[in-house]
């Protein structure tokens, strides 16, 4: 059976899992696999050329608000004359680099929203290079970019899912390690892309 849809995914777990009576619990395994997905890298998660997007975002004060969907930045520049490409520095940087007069901002941390230096002088253009969630599969939503590139994410990461179900099913261990293969994969061709540069937003539900 081909892993390319909503109920074809549901079929393979039950398939996998031999199990008649989890069968209305599949649509959560489905949901904790994507949780997984989001995840950062260095914790299973998943950062995929496929879920890149160039977003265009208007910088005018000193807290904005981050993109919908927003995971992880991969660059962050003031299009406004000169370009200014963004520093990032982390909160602790931030609280001995950030000015309270106003202009250009230079740096951006990044917590519940992303936060500037400085309060913007006037509302500067800005463009983001980031990963962004795929959307989640429904009935309604049968595929998306993770489903259609990388199955194997979707199936593993949801029998994973079952281990509270399962408890010390052998077959768990093999689940996580090809789950962590699956994600590897995705995840290579944007590895140098991310490497010392990508920075995640914190846990929790998106703005």
């Amino acid at each position: 059976m081909s892993l390319d849809t909503y109920a074809n995914l549901q079929t393979a777990i039950a398939d996998h899992l031999g199990r008649d009576d989890l069968t209305d619990q599949i649509p959560d395994f489905i949901l904790l696999a994507e949780e997984a997905h989001r995840a950062p890298v260095k914790e299973g998660g998943i950062r995929a050329n496929e879920l890149m997007s160039r977003e265009a975002i208007t910088v005018d004060a000193r807290q904005v608000a981050f993109p919908t969907g927003f995971l992880e930045v991969v660059s962050f520049r003031l299009l406004t004359n000169p370009v200014t490409e963004l520093e990032y520095v982390n909160y602790h940087e931030m609280n001995r680099v950030r000015s309270e007069a106003s202009g250009k901002p230079t740096r951006f941390t990044i917590g519940p929203e992303f936060e500037f230096d400085r309060t913007p002088d006037s509302s500067y253009s800005g463009e983001i290079v980031c990963f962004k969630e795929a959307t989640a599969l429904s009935d309604s939503n049968t595929s998306n970019e993770i489903l259609a590139n990388y199955p194997a994410a979707y199936l593993y990461g949801a029998l994973v899912a079952t281990s509270p179900y399962l408890m010390d099913d052998p077959r768990i261990v093999v689940w996580q390690t090809l789950y962590a293969k699956a994600a590897s994969r995705a995840n290579s061709l944007a590895s140098k892309m991310r490497r010392g540069r990508g920075v995640s937003r914190v846990a929790g539900p998106t703005p």
